[in-house]
């Protein structure tokens, strides 16, 4: 039901707003290269927006609890079990609940989803409403507010559980904005439920800020970077950092990014993702929810 409500507020609200005006420029609060990192407590709107503006993205160490990590690391398997045991026809008491397909998404390809140890986080109510009650307790709901100056909307076709396999193919160099939009305000939280970057799939990043879509077109998909742009445009300044589980890294649509894994690693690795926008920017694709 508070799924529902959130899908309803989204459909009933007026986004035709004027978007707040955003500073031309952004001092840079860090300095140095490569990505810069703050604690839980240093996190605000201004440190995410200083962090993007000058250098793509910004890590926040102990973002959550070692308690929540253990939560929602324990309802993405329980999402994975239910959705296997919904598919197999043999669903529980157990599995009550934990995998309920959004009802506004009808045309997802969930079982190619869950080939990749994927799952959309608005396919599990119980799963999202965990996910948001730790956004307003770790201060992150404020910051992000803080950071957009408008109420921003999740996008649900972009919340995602994953449970990577060790050997996981990187899909290659993106950006998030080659399809959902250039010239739009969005925010991705990814935060790390297990130790990665070393011994499981983490993340390369390119460290710097991008003023624009790079060229796409790859073997991977259409709208995932040329190679040989993403070569260019990373200009030696692409790093690997390494996670600890319930640190977390936060960039925008700009941010030139992919899944790093390597033949040598051994652990799967979890993590949730989650993407808002700013409505005054971006409409209806992706079916936004309220936030």
């Amino acid at each position: 039901m508070l799924l529902a409500l959130r899908s309803e507020g989204f459909l009933a609200g007026d986004w035709k707003t004027v978007s707040p005006e955003w500073p031309s420029h952004v001092v840079d609060q860090f300095g140095g290269e490569g990505v810069p990192e703050i604690g839980a407590h240093e996190l605000n709107g201004s440190s995410i927006r200083s962090g993007i503006e000058n250098h793509g993205s910004l890590i926040v160490r102990e973002m959550i609890t070692s308690s929540q990590v253990d939560m929602l690391r324990n309802n993405i398997d329980l999402v994975f079990e239910a959705y296997d045991a919904v598919e197999s026809g043999s669903r529980g008491l157990k599995n009550g609940g934990w995998y309920e397909p959004f009802y506004r998404d009808t045309d997802r390809d969930r079982v190619k989803k869950r080939s990749k140890g994927a799952m959309l986080t608005a396919d599990s109510p119980p799963a999202l409403f965990d996910l948001l009650e730790t956004f307003e307790s770790c201060g992150l709901s404020a910051a992000i507010r803080d950071f957009f100056g408008e109420p921003p909307v999740l996008v649900t076709r972009k919340g995602t559980l994953r449970c990577v396999s060790h050997d996981a193919r990187t899909g290659g160099w993106h950006q998030d904005g080659a399809f959902m939009g250039e010239n739009i305000r969005a925010l991705n939280i990814w935060i790390a439920l297990s130790d990665c970057g070393v011994n499981a799939p983490g993340m390369d990043i390119v460290a710097k800020r991008l003023p624009g879509i790079v060229k796409t077109g790859s073997q991977f998909a259409a709208w995932t970077t040329n190679p040989e742009a993403a070569k260019e445009v990373a200009e030696g300044s692409t790093v690997r950092p390494v996670f600890a589980a319930g640190d977390a890294i936060i960039f925008d649509h700009l941010c030139l990014h992919r899944t790093a894994a390597d033949y040598g690693m051994t652990n799967k690795r979890y993590a949730i993702e989650t993407w808002l926008v700013a409505p005054s920017t971006y409409g209806q694709t992706g079916l936004p929810i309220l936030f």
